[in-house]
């Protein structure tokens, strides 16, 4: 890795540090388990190609960047907050694109223009990597439910819950990005779950690696509506949840094969569009 490299790194992650906690998409431990999936489904030339254009940086911390400081990239690319979601309403799913991607900052718009930075050779070395670490965060966001839906709740961060036997409630979206990817490792690690997703998912993977980024954001929007949503106690579309909710045990299940089949599809999809990219 570059000096300068390192230095951004370092800084990145000092910000990240300091600043205030956040439900940001999938947790650290989600992007990396995604990452590891992906990355062990490259083939050689694409493998060699990422090699060349990240300097050996493994994609499963790669994808973790625009997380580490989402102040600093703010003021360099204004708008980019809104890079790790589509608000799509959870009950209205008909409606269009822009009516809740402002200016093409949102997940869809963000990827949709990083993926062609990546595709360009003849961009320059920095301006490829900022875009594969755009594509691999966004694509692998938009996996988790709550990052595709809203319901005037900030995809579920407004939401309190009690998850398990905790005493402190956190929010529906937390819950989502961290509680329930734990829940997946089952207390090994993300080499373990990234290895067991590989080898159940593989003789499936051309056929899950099917579609394109617009497709897969509407599955997710589904699972949003019938799991994220659609089991939480007192959800009703005319009006926000009420109180705190304890999430039954079914829920947690249900929640936990999602976020494990969700983790599995970001890593297959995300090794198909960079052997189709590098």
């Amino acid at each position: 890795m570059s000096g300068a490299r390192a230095a951004a790194l370092a800084t990145l992650a000092l910000g990240a540090a300091l600043a205030p906690a956040a439900a940001l998409g999938w947790g650290a431990q989600g992007h990396r388990v995604a990452g590891l999936v992906a990355e062990s489904l490259l083939d050689a030339r694409t493998r060699a190609a990422l090699q060349e254009l990240t300097g050996g940086e493994p994609l499963a911390e790669l994808s973790l960047v625009l997380d580490r400081d989402k102040r600093a990239l703010e003021a360099a690319h204004p708008g980019s907050a809104r890079w790790h979601f589509d608000n799509h309403p959870a009950c209205e799913p008909a409606a269009p694109l822009a009516s809740y991607c402002r200016d093409g900052d949102c997940a869809s718009g963000a990827y949709a223009t990083y993926l062609a930075v990546l595709k360009d050779r003849r961009a320059a070395h920095a301006e490829r990597l900022f875009a594969l670490e755009v594509v691999a965060h966004v694509l692998e966001d938009v996996h988790q439910p709550l990052h595709v839906a809203n319901h005037a709740d900030r995809g579920g961060n407004d939401v309190r819950v009690w998850v398990g036997r905790r005493r402190r409630t956190e929010s529906l979206h937390a819950a989502w990005d961290i509680d329930f990817v734990r829940e997946a490792m089952d207390g090994g690690s993300e080499r373990a779950l990234a290895s067991a997703l590989v080898d159940e998912y593989r003789p499936e993977r051309t056929a899950l690696a099917a579609g394109d980024f617009a497709r897969w954001t509407r599955d997710s929007f589904a699972l949003a509506r019938s799991v994220a949503y659609g089991e939480l106690p007192g959800f009703a579309c005319a009006a926000p949840v009420a109180g705190a909710v304890r999430l039954p045990r079914a829920y947690v299940e249900d929640a936990t094969r999602t976020v494990r089949a969700q983790l599995a599809l970001a890593g297959i999809r995300l090794a198909r569009v960079l052997e189709e990219s590098l």
